[in-house]
């Protein structure tokens, strides 16, 4: 992939996941509340003298993504802390997603555009109670460090090098993508790029795993992680001349800045799972038994005991459709061996919405029709999860060009501007959001979501969640866009030629 010659990210400051800085506090806690000006953070609760002032302290229940339980691990999620909000699935926002105000963040605090973590009381410092600290955990009238190596959310910081996030926004270490960056702090597995929360006793809160599962794949950065750097690894700074060719070292194979930070993150594909990304069953993964284009060998989810998340491994035979593959136009280490013929010569490898290539039927699939990514479907349609969990087929060509406030999705790019794709963990299908239930339910074929794109969500569901398309989702011109990207019909850079 390439970008425009003007690099629109050098605000961004290092894209890396590196160590050092020093703690501060944010807020001066009283008795276990948080104070945050109503300049720099919003809430949904009620102000006074210039000031949001919330009358609990910080719970687990902050990394919750819309749902009952989405990324709290503990039970006191949505008790009536900082966060914590509970209800039907995309009825708030998790921390990094696009925001206009607090009321539509789980978090309750939108900073900058973002669901980002509320203010709090720096490693360290001193503290009432665990609701006061970035680290939710006050032991001896101070602060505990959940990371000696890197400043963990909430924390002050100086520059985006200091984070764990890999984003230092508004003098806050700040979610830099949906999931959790290596080492930072975390309530749950399901909140983590890596799939994996390792917590200490007598914590409320751990750090997310280096590395995802091991697997036979060759790839080793997973959705939402960092991926800015070259090799591997994903570490490093974002190369000046622009995006890293071929998505780096994503499994993904899409490297590109995540809205509303605009830090480079390897995006989810759509659809179906590809080799080397996350898995938690079979069915995640392109080539699975009871997805179109498969061989007579299906694909399978390698988990590694006691882990419950793995990997999709490579498959065996031919590519099904949705494995990434090569275009005619660039060579990015990938074969033209899809099952549904080779690409050399077949209409065989097209790109889903957010640019990946991936493996498709040479006639495209019509709405309704079963899909393993967007790139089978006629005119980039979304391809979504069926209508019916578990049913068959998994996945449909919607109707419409995106998908409105509380229908299902897979990545952001299904769902219309001004919402965004809410999971309860990375890598599992999830619904539009913000979605206001009450004021219908779009279905997963995205009836109201209409064809065009606008500021707004483009349907009657919902869909505050920001006032610019986030990278893939359907535009008519660039300055519709996030972050500078261009516009194509949606926002996204070109592949490389």
């Amino acid at each position: 992939m390439i970008v425009k010659s003007a690099w629109a990210f050098a605000t961004l400051g290092v894209i890396v996941v590196a160590c050092g800085g020093a703690t501060g506090t944010l807020a001066t806690a009283g008795d276990g509340g948080v104070d945050a000006t109503a300049a720099g953070h919003g809430s949904s609760g009620a102000s006074s003298g210039g000031f949001v002032v919330r009358d609990a302290g910080l719970t687990p229940g902050v990394f919750a993504s819309g749902s009952t339980g989405g990324g709290a691990a503990t039970s006191d999620a949505g008790s009536g802390g900082v966060g914590g909000t509970t209800g039907a699935p995309g009825s708030c926002l998790g921390l990094g997603s696009a925001c206009a105000s607090g009321a539509d963040c789980c978090s309750a605090d939108c900073t900058n555009g973002e669901c980002g973590y509320p203010p709090c009381t720096g490693d360290g410092l001193a503290c009432g109670g665990n609701g006061d600290c970035c680290s939710q955990t006050c032991t001896a009238g101070s602060c505990a460090t959940l990371n000696t190596k890197c400043l963990t959310l909430g924390n002050a910081c100086a520059a985006s090098a200091d984070c764990c996030s890999g984003l230092c926004m508004g003098g806050a270490c700040q979610p830099s993508s949906f999931c959790g960056q290596a080492g930072d702090s975390c309530a749950s597995a399901a909140d983590c790029c890596t799939g994996s929360c390792t917590m200490a006793a007598g914590q409320s809160l751990g750090t997310c795993g280096v590395s995802p599962p091991g697997g036979p794949a060759n790839c080793g950065v997973v959705d939402g992680q960092l991926c800015g750097g070259t090799g591997t690894s994903g570490t490093g700074a974002a190369p000046e001349a622009g995006l890293p060719a071929c998505g780096g070292p994503c499994c993904s194979r899409a490297c590109a800045p995540w809205g509303p930070s605009g830090v480079l993150v390897c995006q989810p594909a759509s659809g179906c799972h590809v080799v080397g990304d996350l898995c938690t069953t079979d069915g995640d993964c392109c080539g699975s038994a009871g997805l179109p284009g498969g061989s007579m060998m299906p694909v399978t989810c390698v988990v590694s005991a006691p882990s419950t998340v793995g990997v999709c491994r490579n498959p065996m035979g031919c590519k099904p459709d949705g494995d990434v593959c090569k275009l005619k136009t660039e060579s990015c280490n990938s074969s033209c061996d899809c099952c549904s013929g080779n690409c050399e010569t077949q209409d065989t490898c097209k790109q889903d919405n957010v640019g990946v290539p991936r493996c498709a039927p040479a006639q495209c699939v019509a709405a309704g029709g079963a899909c393993a990514s967007s790139a089978s479907c006629c005119g980039n349609l979304p391809c979504v999860p069926s209508a019916v969990d578990g049913g068959a087929p998994p996945f449909v060509c919607a109707g419409t060009a995106c998908i409105a406030a509380c229908g299902s999705c897979t990545n952001n790019a299904d769902c219309c501007p001004g919402t965004s794709c809410v999971s309860s963990s990375p890598g599992t299908p999830g619904v539009c959001g913000p979605c206001n239930a009450d004021e219908g339910d779009a279905g997963p074929s995205g009836s109201s979501g209409g064809t065009g794109a606008s500021s707004g969500s483009g349907s009657s569901g919902g869909g505050t969640g920001t006032s610019c398309a986030l990278y893939g989702q359907v535009c008519s011109s660039s300055a519709q866009c996030c972050n500078d990207i261009p516009c194509d019909g949606r926002c996204e850079y070109p592949p490389a030629q």
